[in-house]
């Protein structure tokens, strides 16, 4: 990403992020805007657990064309290891965790999360993980800046794919219920 027209798109967006808990971060073929929502490890009951958010918009840019894709990833780790003292008089140790990955086009996305425990470091009741995250405001941050330099949006795989699929379920439902209807009617049904 050396041209001047991809660097004006950089400097853009970077304006943008200025002063929210986004970063801006350079790759070979464009940006990432990231921002981390939950980093965090604390204290329960009897317990220790954390919390790891990363979500990312990955945007590859063609400058010849002025046109950009945008690709979503979007990573979440859980974890929590404690004593179980539900089973009985002797407390079991037991260890659970959760790691999930989703990359594509995020459409729509609202979540928040706020969770109360005790700080690993202040050793005191704490609210340790509180954010709230809409996806279209990070989209919305390389889109608007785009668009008034001239780039045009390209669809990434993962979203064509989808479409294409949604497009043949939706036929295929359509079709079933053009089926049944027709059974139904000509009483070759029920």
């Amino acid at each position: 990403m050396t041209g001047a027209a991809a660097s004006e798109l950089r400097r853009a967006v970077a304006s943008r992020v200025a002063g929210t808990p986004y970063e801006l971060v350079g790759t070979e073929d464009g940006f990432d805007l990231r921002i981390r929502l939950a980093e965090a490890r604390w204290y329960g009951l009897l317990s220790t657990a954390g919390r790891k958010r990363v979500v990312q918009h990955r945007v590859t840019l063609d400058e010849a064309r002025r046109r950009y894709e945008i690709l979503d990833d979007l990573y979440d780790v859980r974890w929590h290891v404690g004593a179980d003292v539900a089973g009985g008089r002797v407390p079991r140790l037991v260890a659970s965790g959760e790691k999930r990955r989703v990359t594509g086009r995020v459409v729509w996305e609202h979540s928040f999360e706020k969770t109360i425990g005790v700080g690993t470091e202040t050793r005191k009741p704490e609210v340790v993980v509180d954010y709230v995250f809409r996806a279209s405001e990070g989209q919305r941050m390389i889109r608007e800046p785009a668009t008034t330099l001239g780039w045009s949006e390209r669809w990434n795989t993962p979203a064509k794919v989808g479409l294409v699929l949604g497009v043949v379920g939706g036929a295929g439902a359509l079709v079933t219920l053009a089926s049944i209807l027709w059974g139904l009617a000509t009483g070759r049904l029920g």
